[in-house]
């Protein structure tokens, strides 16, 4: 049973097809002129409107991209590298970003920027007093993603956005998107952001295939030469098919019927009620200010290196952490910025996220495979103690 949809999401049957019909029909490219070209052109341009609708914006402000990392990397880069010399150099973020937005800082301050990441709270959130303490008059980016990819913790999008623009009104303003677009309201006109990432395979959609949305007037960089795609944002033919089945997954789930929320609570809620009272466990992070498709728990005493594959070998996969990283040894830097680097909790807990098309019967099944696999652990650990 697959319980790690934060990491990536099966595609929808109808988004296969879509993908496919484009794939053997509308093999041209956008940029030419004949009607092979136009044809894929009309795919390209409707896609688009179908994106910048789904988040308030106009065609125009879509920049297609490979997905979230490249996105991240546009938005963050391309601002950098279009400021004037004489431009700040100081930017802020978070200690809990994505890898594509952490290791663009890390880069960024070996190139003379200064960058003040900001620590999480306990709930997983930060805090907007020591927010507003690090803007400075030099501050020239503010980059904070929407919904945590490891705890699901949701942050106040838009009341940061009012925070700065009350005391920088000229700082650029970036948020990841990526974990938001399924079960997050967005709109960019109300949140207030400058730029803002997505990417499709998050939502039934192909790997590969994402797009930053940039507020007209704000300038970036291409990082890629070569081409005037994407309105000279970014050089290289368009991925048609990958585009088209984006634009697709977008259709289905903005479908009324398709509001996934409650069903993932209820899901969620099924998942909690099950490990209630068979064993220990805490939920890392606020229980209810976060997206309900991801849930970070720590199991005390159960280390997650160990617990993630036993329940591998059970038939249920979830993950210790962010996909980028749970090949890693390394900590988690989101707990690690929560509760510091010293916590149990860092090597005992593990991420579970959840999807649409699971049951509660699925949930239910999973959560008696997880008690007992738990449980098998720990006598496993006692066995090698008492020797």
């Amino acid at each position: 049973m697959y319980l790690d949809y934060a990491a990536t999401t099966p595609i929808h049957p109808s988004v296969l097809e879509t993908m496919f019909a484009v794939m053997e029909q509308e093999f041209g490219n956008p940029s030419s002129v004949h009607r092979f070209g136009r044809k894929a052109r009309y795919i390209l341009d409707s896609a688009k409107v179908t994106l910048a609708t789904s988040i308030g914006a106009k065609e125009n402000e879509i920049i297609m991209t490979s997905g979230g990392s490249e996105s991240n990397n546009l938005a963050i880069f391309g601002v950098i590298n279009q400021l004037p010399r004489n431009a700040g150099k100081h930017i802020i973020t978070t200690q809990i970003e994505h890898a594509s937005v952490k290791e663009a800082m890390s880069y960024l301050e070996t190139q003379g920027f200064e960058v003040t990441y900001l620590a999480a709270q306990a709930d997983g959130s930060i805090c907007l007093d020591v927010l507003q303490q690090a803007i400075r008059p030099d501050t020239v980016l503010l980059s904070i993603m929407m919904v945590n990819n490891e705890t699901g913790a949701i942050m106040p999008i838009k009341e940061i956005n009012a925070l700065i623009r009350k005391h920088h009104p000229t700082m650029i303003f970036h948020t990841d998107a990526v974990q938001a677009y399924e079960t997050q309201n967005i709109d960019v006109t109300e949140l207030g952001v400058d730029l803002l990432s997505t990417s499709a395979h998050k939502i039934s959609g192909p790997k590969g295939i994402g797009f930053l949305f940039k507020r007209q007037g704000c300038k970036i960089e291409s990082l890629v030469k070569g081409g005037e795609q994407e309105e000279n944002n970014r050089a290289g033919t368009e991925n048609i098919a990958g585009i088209a089945g984006f634009a697709y997954a977008v259709k289905i789930m903005q479908q009324p019927e398709n509001n996934v929320v409650p069903h993932i609570q209820a899901l969620r809620n099924t998942f909690l009620r099950g490990i209630a009272g068979q064993v220990a466990f805490e939920v890392n992070g606020s229980n209810t200010n976060k997206a309900p498709h991801i849930l970070n728990i720590w199991f005390p005493g159960i280390p997650s290196n160990l617990l993630v594959p036993h329940l591998d070998l059970a038939g249920i996969a979830i993950s210790a952490g962010s996909a980028c990283s749970s090949g890693s040894v390394q900590l988690s830097h989101v707990l690690v910025s929560m509760f510091g680097p010293e916590n149990p909790r860092n090597t005992e807990s593990v991420r579970i996220s959840f999807g649409p098309d699971l049951t509660i019967a699925d949930i239910e099944n999973a959560t008696k495979i997880l008690v007992k696999t738990i449980l098998k652990i720990q006598d496993l650990l006692q066995k090698e103690v008492s020797l």
